[in-house]
């Protein structure tokens, strides 16, 4: 019994080490040798004869049966070393073969399968392989610096599988360089075996259709941190997340969320598509996205820009905030035009609460309305001046104007609306409904807005077939369609190189959906936030190595540097408000235009720190503390009164119309204005 037992466990280890192929099969192959040559000795002594045969011949013929040649002439007990040469040609031979060839099989199936980790050094770490990496890879690769530098993927799916899908997508002598490792994202000893307190540079990327993606990654992240915690240096990490949810969590957060060692910057891909298509504006090689404001809309301009977005996904909240951040012109001044932004959705009153709901300090101040299907619809009671309108002529409005606290004594319908130059319209129809297909009709039609459609529902089958059916003025009048297609635009992009489709541009997909510029407006909104600290003392701008330090980037809070890089955002529609497309060519701008975007400017603000969670303070309120501000024997009192009330309660005076600005205010929108071609530069 307990030979049995000591036998079946030498059985289990043999087995285990073979199939793992690791170096303990040396060991097993030299303990094989010693104890055959042992009992081969034993077996030899056995038999009759004057010659002793050594230990270290029955090795050599246990090693060479070959040897056994040179024994025949003059030589005693050569049945014993035929037996010796025979077992070691047909036992220990085959065994040496067998295991070197384990080894080396091992090996490959190792790497094959992810399993071999290197000590790599100042290498790219990309953790996780959704379908974004492809497209991160190829801007990686290409990059100049990046020349020669080892990039490490780690992930959960088939490394294999994975590797001919890279040597497939980029040219042979980028892929020399890229290592796959399986493993996951989560569990720390993975992390600390791809050395990445070594990293040049982090990219935390997830896999597809996790159901639990953004708390995976920033688990991730949190350890991370405490791997790079002793790194000589920091480095930077991209923290890619799914959900809006999660990217407000950090906008709420005291800190930026880095950590001494590791730069964060955060990526939401939703919002990166939006910018993509209405910031970057990049298409594919030779075509961008059209812009929303067209070539700009001036002082002098009766054009506005109307953008309506088909579905309530949170593609369609990305698209939405980002076209609110970016679309202010000059003629809400001149005109009294106001961007307008519309939703169309069946049962659209659930997602519009939960809207106004989730931007409730927006919407506080916002003028909006809301359209049903009347059910009379094009009853002939009704005006025929009323008729020919669509709003009133297929449905029932109804208005929602800002609350009156926060405004001046209003003397007329426009004082009315508010001083944000954003308006909100909710559609319940579905856009198969003839009343929105004759309303969006008469939207393209109309001279005196720029039309654009995104369809944003979360059917991209759904999205694709309602882009191909909308009304045939849409196609003919070039007004730009933008469908959004998580996994594949290529059909719709074959449809668009068709003369009937050509307005149709497919967007969001996750193969492209990572921004190539999206450091150039990182380092754009660093120094808007060198100028904000500068508006009295700006000289010059520093070179970009400089600014990090200059600005304390990723020490300042993570909303902070949103609302610096969302105002970069906005530099082109500005320049094209004031007739400027390429402004390689200029150095400084007029007085007059300076003075014209520094309201644009405010507007934006305003827009973009409600839309962040900043509450406006009531007329009332406002006044009598810039009254306090401007009183000598009150003004540090008033100043901290203010100061507190931003932290702690998210209240700003500043959200406000431009001209109850304080000079003080205004000089910081004057000096960004003033510069704004050095932002560029």
């Amino acid at each position: 019994m307990l030979f049995g037992k000591y036998w079946r466990r030498t059985l289990q280890h043999l087995d285990r080490d073979f199939y793992s192929g690791n170096f303990w099969l040396i060991i097993w192959l030299c303990a094989g040798f010693l104890i055959a040559g042992v009992i081969c000795c034993f077996i030899a002594a056995l038999f009759p004869g004057k010659e002793d045969i050594q230990f270290w011949k029955v090795i050599a013929l246990l090693l060479d049966p070959g040897a056994f040649a040179n024994e025949v002439e003059g030589s005693e007990k050569l049945g014993v070393k035929f037996f010796i040469a025979i077992f070691g040609a047909v036992v220990f031979t085959s065994f040496i073969i067998n295991v070197v060839g384990n080894l080396f099989a091992r090996r490959i199936e190792a790497f094959s399968r992810g399993r071999v980790v290197y000590k790599f050094e100042d290498h790219i770490l990309i953790l996780g392989s959704n379908a974004m990496l492809m497209n991160i890879l190829d801007a990686l690769v290409r990059h100049p610096g990046n020349s020669g530098r080892d990039i490490v993927i780690q992930t959960e799916k088939n490394p294999e599988s994975l590797r001919e899908l890279i040597r497939s997508q980029l040219p042979e002598h980028y892929t020399k360089n890229i290592y796959i490792i399986y493993g996951s994202r989560v569990i720390e000893r993975s992390l600390k075996n791809l050395v990445a307190d070594k990293a040049h540079s982090i990219y935390i990327l997830g896999e597809d259709d996790e159901q639990m993606h953004d708390a995976l990654s920033i688990d991730s992240y949190e350890m991370l941190k405490k791997i790079c915690a002793g790194a000589e240096t920091p480095k930077p990490c991209y923290l890619v997340i799914d959900k809006l949810s999660t990217e407000y969590i950090f906008r709420y957060r005291k800190d930026s969320g880095s950590g001494e060692s590791l730069q964060l910057t955060v990526i939401n891909s939703m919002e990166k598509s939006a910018q993509r298509v209405l910031v970057s504006r990049y298409f594919e090689p030779g075509r961008m996205y059209p812009a929303l404001d067209r070539d700009g809309i001036s002082a002098d301009s009766e054009k506005s820009v109307h953008l309506v977005i088909v579905g309530f996904s949170q593609m369609a909240y990305a698209m939405a905030a980002t076209a609110a951040q970016i679309c202010h012109f000059p003629n809400f001044r001149t005109k009294g035009k106001r961007t307008r932004i519309t939703f169309v959705m069946k049962d659209i009153a659930q997602e519009m609460n939960f809207f106004k709901g989730h931007f409730a300090s927006l919407m506080n101040l916002s003028y909006s309305s809301y359209l049903t299907i009347d059910p009379e619809r094009e009853s002939n009671h009704k005006p025929e001046e009323i008729k020919n309108d669509s709003r009133t002529k297929w449905f029932n409005v109804k208005y929602s104007y800002p609350q009156e606290k926060y405004l001046a004594p209003a003397s007329g319908e426009e004082e009315k609306k508010g001083f944000l130059d954003i308006e909100w319209e909710f559609i319940d129809a579905g856009i198969e409904d003839p009343a929105v297909r004759e309303y969006i009709t008469d939207a393209a039609l109309n001279k005196d807005e720029y039309l654009s459609i995104a369809i944003c529902q979360n059917d991209y089958d759904a999205n694709a077939a309602a882009s191909l059916y909308l009304p045939e003025d849409i196609y003919t009048n070039d007004v730009p369609v933008f469908v959004y297609q998580r996994r594949s635009g290529a059909v719709l992009k074959a449809a668009s190189d068709s003369d009937r489709y050509h307005n149709i541009y497919p967007f969001g997909m996750r193969s492209d959906c990572f921004d190539s510029q999206m450091r150039e407006r990182i380092r754009r909104g660093m120094r808007i936030s060198y100028l904000y600290d500068h508006a009295y003392d700006f000289t010059s701008m520093p070179d970009d190595n400089e600014l990090e330090a200059e600005t304390n980037w990723f020490s300042t809070q993570y909303v902070f540097q949103q609302s610096n890089i969302y105002a970069a955002n906005s530099i082109d529609v500005k320049l094209r408000s004031i007739g400027i497309q390429s402004p390689v060519s200029y150095e400084s701008l007029p007085d007059d235009d300076i003075l014209v975007l520094a309201e644009v400017e405010h507007n934006r603000w305003n827009v973009e720190r409600l839309l962040a969670g900043t509450k406006a303070m009531t007329y009332k309120d406002r006044k009598d503390l810039n009254d306090r501000l401007a009183n000598p024997e009150e003004k540090e009192k008033a100043k901290s009164e203010h100061n507190k009330l931003k932290k702690e309660q998210f209240f700003h005076k500043d959200i406000a119309p431009y001209d109850e600005l304080p000079q003080s205010s205004k000089d910081y929108d004057i000096n960004i204005a003033r510069n704004i071609i050095r932002i560029i530069k």
